[in-house]
């Protein structure tokens, strides 16, 4: 029998890095790749 995973939701992860400000970097270059366009979070 395979070893289940967990799943994380987007939303969960996204809430989760929002709390602390040293993560912004972290989310801007995640969504920048993801949307090919510059994010800024202020």
């Amino acid at each position: 029998m395979p070893t289940e995973q967990p799943i994380i939701r987007f939303d969960w992860a996204i809430k989760t890095l929002l709390r602390e400000k040293a993560n912004f970097d972290v989310l801007e270059g995640f969504l920048s790749a993801l949307l090919q366009e510059p994010i800024t979070i202020e």
